[in-house]
């Protein structure tokens, strides 16, 4: 049994407006944070993530430092593509399974004339 455990705690806010909270936690046996600089004009740069295809994952979270960055799930040559227009949080298998398929490797290209950094978090 997994004594470790991802800890979701966030407020969403509009002023005069709606709130939402959310505190959860989810157990995880193995996770891994992986950083890269996605250079201006790169188009598929792969960044693997040591997940192998046939565990699911039960987190990913994907922040970059601007806007201008998006990415395809394993297969550079993939017409689906998303969008980094804002952190991408997805947490429990349900989350994750709008992606399709499970992440193993995230290709990145950045359209844009300035290099950007991306972090990864993924586990379960």
């Amino acid at each position: 049994m997994s004594t470790e455990k991802l800890v979701i705690a966030a407020r969403l806010n509009i002023p005069n407006g709606p709130e939402l909270s959310l505190d959860t936690e989810i157990p995880v046996s193995g996770y891994g944070k992986f950083c890269a600089l996605i250079a201006a004009g790169a188009v598929d740069f792969a960044l693997p993530l040591p997940w192998a295809q046939s565990l699911a994952p039960q987190f990913l979270a994907i922040k970059a430092t601007r806007q201008g960055l998006s990415y395809k799930l394993n297969d550079a040559a993939s017409t689906e593509t998303y969008l980094v227009d804002g952190p991408h949080l997805l947490f429990g298998s349900g989350a994750l399974g709008l992606l399709g398929a499970h992440p193993v490797t995230l290709y990145f290209t950045n359209g844009g004339t300035t290099d950007i950094a991306v972090e990864v978090l993924i586990g379960g």
